[in-house]
This record gives C-alpha cells, structure tokens and sequence, in this order.
C-alpha cells in the first residue's frame, strides 16, 4: 500500500458524493449531512481499493485529537488502511460547508485557512491530509475582489498561495495571523455548478522538512 491508495480513495470519494448531491440522490443542508455521506461514500470507495483479505479499513467522524498539552480539536474525517503486517496508512480531512444565507464570509475564509495550518500539523496521526470546501456562495469562488482587511484570506479560483507568507485578518481581533508551510493552488470544481467545491491536498509537517 502507498499514500496513493489513500488519494485514489478520496479522489473517487469525493465527485461521487457531489455528483449524487446534483442528481438529487442525497441532500445535504448541513454541514455534518455532508460529512456523513462522505463517510459512507469513503467507506465504499476503500473497498474497491482493498484487494488482499489481510487488509482492513476504519474510518471515524469527529475524530479527537490529543497531546501532552491536552485536546486539540477534532478531524471531520479520518480513515485509515491497514495491511497484513500491521502498516497502516492514514487519511485526516477537514471540511467546511458554507451557505449563503450564513453572514461569516470573512471569518469563514480565515476559518478554511486555519484548517488547512491545523492539517499541517497532524502528522502523529494521518499521513495525508484534505481540505474540502463546499459552497453555494459565489462570493468563495470567483469575487471579482475581497477588502483589503481581510483580502488575505482568499482562496478562490486558481488562486496560489507561496509557503511563508504571513496572512494577517486586519479587521478586529478575530484571530491572529496565519502562515502556512506549504504551497497551495486553489482549483474549485465544476465552478459553475450550483454547489462548486474545493479539495486541496495538504501536506503534513514531516513531509514538508527538506
């Protein structure tokens, strides 16, 4: 097994739940609706990949995470594939489904940034890591332009982000400055569609060491 089972699982996984969400075979107004049905699908998915009886497959919601400095939130997904000798290889998502009605444009975008610099940092329990965003909000996708108080969190269409930079909320004190390890470009889906969404791979601490 290699990490690529696990990105063939959540790279099936995913257009499958979004395209039974445009058909009509599911419903999802929630975000916990949607981190279900990803469970599920995740789970059939992780079945096409396990090809030796010896190998086994869990998968959690709202997993905790713990160290030596007490709790440290939860992973909306994780999963984890396991071989006849004990190897495992692991899979943490975070999620975020945002809808218009809902008035934290701003905040939600810091909120997406945190996320992906909290999955940098869970490398003692996933080996890979996902950043999925849904919405049927434009204003994530394709804003012609955000202010300048909170333009640093933007994560819209074929937007890039370069290792390093310090992106700071400039608009009261809603959370500090983030600066993530590693390099991302932002391809949203389907950007037409009336939910587009974001999947970005984020890569974990220990692999972003050179």
């Amino acid at each position: 097994m290699s990490l690529s089972r696990l990105r063939n699982i959540v790279n099936l996984a995913v257009p499958t739940l979004f395209r039974q969400i445009g058909g009509g075979r599911v419903r999802c107004e929630s975000e916990a609706t949607l981190q279900l049905h990803l469970g599920r699908i995740i789970s059939s998915a992780a079945d096409l990949e396990i090809i030796s009886e010896r190998e086994t497959f869990s998968v959690e919601l709202e997993k905790p995470l713990r160290s030596n400095g007490g709790k440290r939130g939860r992973i909306d997904v994780w999963f984890r594939l396991t071989d006849g000798d004990g190897r495992e290889w692991r899979c943490a998502i975070e999620l975020k489904f945002f809808k218009r009605e809902n008035h934290r444009e701003p905040n939600n975008r810091y909120d997406v940034i945190k996320d992906i610099a909290r999955l940098e940092q869970c490398a003692d329990v996933a080996d890979l890591g996902f950043m999925l965003v849904a919405t049927d909000h434009r204003h994530y996708v394709d804003q012609t332009s955000y202010s300048s108080d909170t333009s640093d969190f933007d994560f819209r269409h074929e937007r890039e982000y370069a290792g390093g930079t310090a992106l700071t909320y400039k608009t009261g004190a809603y959370g500090p400055p983030i600066t993530l390890a590693g390099n991302y470009a932002f391809r949203w889906s389907e950007c037409s569609s009336a939910l587009p969404y974001l999947l970005v791979e984020v890569p974990l601490a220990s692999a972003l060491v050179v």
